[in-house]
């Protein structure tokens, strides 16, 4: 891992670290989903993997560049042991500007991937492997943070839906269901039928291309509802309502389960005061 600060101009100070995996990385520990106070790039040179971001599914090829803002939840979807070689990169920065747009100016959840083409992605590596290297004067560290974020910014921002392709139908069709009935109950031997396909068929494809079984997934994306509802305001009680959790206390455990923090400790978080 490598870790360094830059000031950019009079009012931007960054902190920028960045690790490289190489194609001898194997990882058979499914990651937990996870968020955190940096903006995060994730630069995928190898590996059978997906990405999950707020709920939602991207297909993940050589050149694809996820991209999360503080706070935005995610993980890393292994679908085999195949070596993942990639970069990754936390930027914390104390002023939102021009230079952080595409972190912060779109809907959480959405336009998180890019795909960079062979020479941009080749561009980008140089770039990188630059900022790995040791003595780098100041100059040359802000005129290669420019140039990854340019490069970035010239890739081709891609949908959820256009990204899902190496997805079967039945999973395209789950999510989109769990998405239109949060707030009611799941039952999954109707999902199945009217994904034509049986329950064990279902629940077979969930742990092959995202790792977990269709009720988890439906709970997470409740959970995903809830963070959002506490993020613009909702108060706890509100938030496990209106995102179909019927026992308060059980919402409050998940809640922690998966975002490290209870509901109300995440919304503060929002609202100090």
């Amino acid at each position: 891992m490598h870790f360094n600060q830059l000031i950019l101009s009079k009012n931007s100070e960054v902190s920028l670290s960045i690790t490289y995996r190489g194609g001898e990385f194997h990882c058979s520990i499914p990651e937990e989903s996870h968020f955190h106070k940096e903006c995060e790039i994730y630069i995928n040179l190898s590996g059978d993997v997906s990405f999950e971001v707020e709920g939602g599914i991207y297909g993940i090829t050589r050149g694809s560049v996820i991209i999360t803002r503080p706070y935005e939840n995610h993980h890393c979807i292994y679908h085999s042991d195949a070596p993942h070689e990639h970069f990754w990169l936390l930027i914390h920065t104390e002023n939102d500007n021009d230079l952080f747009r595409m972190f912060f100016d779109r809907k959480s959840g959405s336009s998180n991937l890019f795909q960079l083409t062979e020479e941009q992605l080749t561009a980008m590596i140089e770039v990188l492997s630059g900022f790995l290297q040791p003595a780098k004067s100041e100059l040359e560290y802000k005129i290669a943070f420019l140039q990854m974020m340019k490069l970035l910014e010239e890739g081709v921002s891609i949908s959820q839906t256009v990204a899902s392709y190496t997805f079967p139908e039945d999973i395209r069709y789950s999510m989109r269901y769990m998405d239109e009935h949060l707030t009611e109950n799941l039952d999954i031997r109707k999902l199945a039928e009217d994904c034509h396909v049986s329950v064990s068929t279902l629940e077979r494809h969930f742990r092959k291309y995202l790792a977990t079984a269709p009720y988890a997934a439906f709970q997470n994306k409740r959970l995903v509802r809830s963070s959002y509802l506490l993020r613009t305001g909702s108060t706890v009680s509100e938030a496990c309502e209106m995102s179909g959790f019927p026992d308060y206390s059980s919402y409050i455990e998940l809640f922690r389960k998966y975002y490290g923090c209870t509901p109300l400790k995440y919304k503060k978080l929002f609202y100090p005061k």
